[in-house]
């Protein structure tokens, strides 16, 4: 069955790239001090002082403003993808947002700081327009380049909106959601922690700051390796969703 080589494909990727980060990490800790980068073993062994209960806390802060911000920047991005498509704006809306896309995030965290101040809106603004003008601009990208020759064929044929939507539009936009997804996913973490460094007081990217002030290696390493961990079971996890219920919109592996 498709879906179970998918996932298998996606699991196997994921381990791979999380072992090669393992094994990059385990040659270089050879060669660097502990105070610059202690090895897995020691990292390992403070983690269950360092992932504590309140540990736990700001990690659900930090999905949780993950989840509302490209929740927000999927669902705006993907309708605006197809309102331009619709209204043939997809080079206008593709060049409306290159400003946006290109705008460092800590420039941007900064301006929103000083417009929301200290909380859960830094983070939840900065995931959502900076992961926005990627999603909308795939979107309509991916009607854009729909098989024009079937559209041709079923206008034809007699074919009415209805059939063009469901034969033709939808199967051209299920595989962009998917990547969107697992793209836009990525992103969001990073910014989001991203506002978080820069304008909260709770969340991993609050911890992180507070290591770094300190100095504890073991402590920053520990937050990115659950960052990763996470990254790599939510594109595990909408690969298997994705082949279970809509398996049929993409071509065989």
């Amino acid at each position: 069955m498709r879906f179970s080589t998918a996932t298998a494909r996606a699991l196997r990727n994921n381990l791979v790239g999380l072992g090669l980060l393992l094994a990059a990490w385990l040659a270089a800790a050879r060669f660097l001090p502990d105070y610059i980068l202690p090895s897995p073993a020691r990292v390992w062994r403070a983690a269950p002082d360092i992932l504590d209960a309140g540990f736990a806390a700001h990690l659900a802060l930090t999905v949780q403003r993950v989840f509302i911000g490209f929740g927000l920047a999927f669902g705006v991005g993907s309708a605006a993808g197809i309102l331009a498509f619709t209204l043939r704006l997809t080079e206008a809306l593709s060049s409306a947002l290159v400003a946006l896309q290109a705008m460092p995030g800590a420039i941007l965290g900064v301006i929103l700081l000083l417009i929301f101040g200290i909380g859960d809106w830094v983070p939840i603004a900065l995931v959502a327009l900076l992961t926005l003008p990627t999603i909308a601009i795939n979107t309509a990208n991916a009607l854009a380049k729909r098989d024009l020759r079937l559209e041709q064929y079923m206008r034809s044929a007699g074919a009415r909106r209805r059939h063009l939507v469901r034969y033709l539009y939808v199967p051209a936009l299920i595989p962009t959601f998917q990547s969107n997804l697992s793209l836009g996913f990525g992103l969001g973490i990073k910014v989001v922690v991203l506002g978080e460094f820069i304008g909260s007081q709770a969340g991993l990217g609050y911890l992180l700051n507070v290591a770094m002030i300190q100095f504890a290696m073991s402590a920053v390493l520990a937050y990115l390796w659950v960052i990763l961990i996470i990254m790599a079971l939510f594109e595990a996890a909408q690969s298997l969703l994705f082949d279970l219920f809509l398996g049929r919109y993409f071509y065989p592996a």
